[in-house]
């Protein structure tokens, strides 16, 4: 069990080490990709030859003393779990950052409203 929590907590600091250093539009290109990837893991019981690509230039560009070979059936396992692990981890944070954005404008409007109701209850004498 040990294990597995270790495990746990080493994915996600490469996780928060890897997102420090993307872009807005490499996080969104790796979102597409997997989406791209699943496609064709669920249509064709293959990956993508061009997300492949994408995640193991990303991965030799983050990790490059961690070789791995798209030769290899574990490595190319590995790279994309790592990068749909990536994937939902940002699709998290951007559904995340936009219902708090939503409950923002919900909340502003909600004060307009008991404001104007507020000033219509008072009377000028």
């Amino acid at each position: 069990m040990e294990r597995v929590i270790t495990k746990l907590y080493n994915m996600q600091n490469q996780f928060d080490v890897v997102l420090s250093k993307l872009t807005e539009d490499e996080k969104n290109e790796i979102v597409a990709q997997k989406k791209l990837n699943l496609n064709d893991m669920n249509g064709k019981n293959m990956y993508n030859g061009h997300s492949l690509n994408y995640f193991f230039n990303m991965w030799h560009r983050h990790f490059p003393n961690v070789r791995q070979s798209k030769t290899c059936r574990g490595c190319r396992d590995s790279v994309v779990k790592f990068y749909h692990g990536l994937a939902d981890l940002i699709s998290t944070q951007i559904n995340d950052a936009k219902q708090k954005l939503q409950e923002k404008e919900e909340l502003k409007v909600v004060k307009k409203t008991a404001k104007a109701k507020s000033k219509k209850t008072k009377s000028n004498k």
